[in-house]
């Protein structure tokens, strides 16, 4: 599982497409690709990397993945209930991630809840 990123799928297949070089989200793509299971702690995969050495885009998108693959379910597991997932990820069940991104994301999922729940968004500062 821990070399998807790094074979045949993901930034190695992008590199294989040498048309995508020339768009200007192929950097960030292939930076996704390759770093989209680094952890905040370090202890992601597939460089070790740690903290701000890991791309905001890359930490966005293994937030999204960690919440992905938590809710949704699989042929190997069933999804777990919202409540259950957000606390998986806020007491760092399924990996660490960046506290100030990980505010962001519970701040935005409550505010979700509470649109559907009052029929109105309201995304401002807490």
């Amino acid at each position: 599982m821990k070399t998807h990123t790094t074979t045949t799928q993901g930034a190695r297949l992008l590199d294989r497409i040498p048309q995508l070089r020339e768009n200007g989200a192929y950097q960030y793509a292939r930076d996704i690709a390759l770093h989209h299971h680094e952890r905040w702690d370090g202890g992601g995969y597939p460089e070790g990397l740690k903290g701000e050495e890991i791309t905001p885009w890359s930490q966005v998108v293994a937030l999204a993945d960690g919440y992905d693959a938590l809710s949704c379910k699989r042929v190997y597991k069933d999804a777990f209930p919202r409540e259950r997932v957000l606390e998986m990820i806020r007491t760092g069940a399924c990996g660490q991630f960046n506290p100030h991104l990980l505010e962001c994301f519970l701040r935005w999922k409550t505010n979700c809840a509470n649109c559907m729940n009052k029929g109105g968004c309201h995304f401002g500062t807490a």
